[in-house]
């Protein structure tokens, strides 16, 4: 596994060039856009290699033909002209204050206002513009603008409307004037893991093309199928051999771990780099990417936007609808698309609409445990024990499942404007999730839905929550609609279980339990 030499935590191409760290060749592509394309947006989740495509660009743009022999481009480029490129990067900051945003951006143009003898003025917009006009004139060469992670100061925001709409202003009046200076530009190319559409943060640069979901570039980020195959036949085999399995083995475990994402159908599959190079790194599947660290804004967003997350179940949705985040708390689907938690899987051309689902086990996972951390913590402490929930279950201790469910209602945390309702069904949702057993939520029969199903060796337990009710009520419901007739013939043993939840109270204020 040492032999190779992986580039974690380095997104600079120059850098793993001339270390001779392993680079998978994306630089075909990269022609192909910077030939073809002049304003490119482009949005992949975090961690997916979006700094590091941009630094390839600006290399490639600078002229710095040495560090792409072998490469694709290499055969592909024959002038190898320098543009002048002026790179700015928000993925680095984790302040949101508005002061702290642009004092960052007066520092980017402070240096290249005294590379080209510019003098400064007040509007922040105008003074790029000038330093794009000096820049041409000064070259004889149009200008090259890279945008990296655009939109982190106003995902950071999400939780202040006010101070979201001071970051936006900020933003669009730095950026208000690229389009003006469209004699000057050469290429530009902004990334990101949201899009703001309707923000018109971008203001007036309608030329702009989004490539986000555009077959030819599915693989731009990341490793489709045939790259992983082609790429990392070495590193299964020591991954294989230290892990004392089957080559085989280890790529199926690759493939459920970190494969799965599709930006565009039809289309391979992606792997998350990130994952991958540090799966490969260490010897081990972990949850990297969800370890490196979840976004704070969305589970906050979920309990503020009253989001059932039963709508999670094979969602369908537009196009036009997954391209733009403008209203999380209306819609929170599109920015768990863009963020990575949910992916492509099918298409429906009739109805010009995709059907959405988590593209992997380590995404899966990571976006229901971000989800048990904000549900489940109480003064720094995560209550929420799985493996002693799993026990009562297996033991067929209902009582005591039930015991232990109340405590962790009771001491949950709840947003003032949340709908109850919706809440507490995803709070059961999350804790069915979290127990790694077979569970099964919303489930249907000839005369109605079951709120949850959970099963194991011996046991099979039928759960009805009712709200502001009653167990007697909850109980009577199962018995009444059947709930449990569909396993009749099944000789586990089965607690019928019917409970309320007081609003009011905010806790299980009941249950009943009946055995058959």
């Amino acid at each position: 596994m040492e032999d190779i030499g992986y580039p974690l935590g380095i997104q600079t191409f120059s850098e793993i060039i001339r270390k001779g760290l392993f680079y998978v060749d994306k630089t075909a592509l990269i022609y192909n856009l910077v030939h073809k394309r002049k304003y490119v947006f482009l949005s992949r989740p975090r961690r997916f290699g979006k700094s590091l495509l941009m630094s390839t660009i600006e290399s490639y743009m600078l002229g710095e033909k040495d560090l792409f022999k072998g490469l694709a481009i290499d055969e592909l480029e024959h002038d190898w002209t320098a543009y002048p490129v002026f790179h700015l990067d928000f993925s680095g900051d984790d302040s949101i204050e508005l002061k702290v945003l642009k004092n960052k951006i007066i520092n980017y143009l402070r240096k290249w206002e005294r590379k080209y003898q510019v003098d400064p003025v007040e509007n922040l917009g105008d003074r790029f513009y000038n330093i794009l006009e000096a820049a041409y004139e000064q070259t004889g060469r149009g200008c090259v603008v890279l945008i990296d992670e655009y939109d982190k100061p106003m995902l950071d925001s999400l939780h202040d409307n006010e101070l979201h709409a001071s970051v936006k202003s900020q933003l669009r009046g730095f950026y208000s004037n690229i389009k003006r200076a469209d004699r000057y530009i050469r290429f530009v190319m902004i990334t990101g893991v949201s899009k703001f559409s309707k923000v018109s943060i971008f203001s007036g640069l309608n030329n702009l093309k989004d490539i986000s979901m555009i077959p030819v570039y599915n693989d731009i980020c990341g490793f489709s199928e045939s790259e992983f195959r082609m790429n990392f036949d070495e590193s299964i085999r020591n991954f294989a051999e230290s892990y004392g399995k089957d080559p085989d083995y280890i790529w199926r475990k690759f493939r459920e771990h970190y494969d799965g994402y599709h930006f565009a159908l039809p289309g391979e599959g992606i792997y998350n780099p990130y994952s991958v190079l540090n799966a490969f790194d260490e010897g081990k599947f972990k949850d990297y990417w969800y370890q490196s660290g979840t976004p704070g804004y969305l589970p906050s967003l979920i309990q503020r936007s009253d989001f059932s997350l039963k709508q999670l179940d094979k969602i369908v949705c537009t196009e036009q609808a997954l391209s733009d985040i403008s209203d999380p708390e209306k819609d929170l689907v599109p920015l768990l698309y863009q963020t990575g938690y949910l992916t492509l899987k099918d298409y429906d051309e009739g109805k010009e609409a995709y059907t959405l689902d988590f593209p992997n086990e380590e995404v899966f996972k990571g976006f229901w445990t971000s989800l048990a951390e904000f549900f489940f913590k109480t003064n720094g402490s995560n209550i929420f024990d799985r493996d002693v929930f799993v026990r009562d279950l297996e033991k067929g201790n209902p009582d005591a499942f039930m015991t232990r469910l109340r405590s962790l209602l009771a001491d949950t945390p709840l947003h003032p404007r949340t709908d109850k309702e919706v809440y507490f069904q995803n709070v059961l949702l999350t804790v069915g999730k979290m127990l790694g057993m077979q569970v099964s939520t919303e489930v249907h029969s000839a005369s109605g839905r079951c709120d949850m199903i959970i099963t194991t060796r011996q046991f099979l337990y039928i759960f009805e929550f009712k709200i502001d009710s009653t167990p007697k009520d909850a109980l009577k419901q199962i018995l009444d609609k059947g709930y449990h007739l569909p396993y009749e013939a099944d000789p586990r043993i089965k607690f019928l279980i019917g409970a309320n939840f007081s609003t009011k109270e905010r806790i299980l204020s009941g249950w009943d339990i009946e055995t058959l």
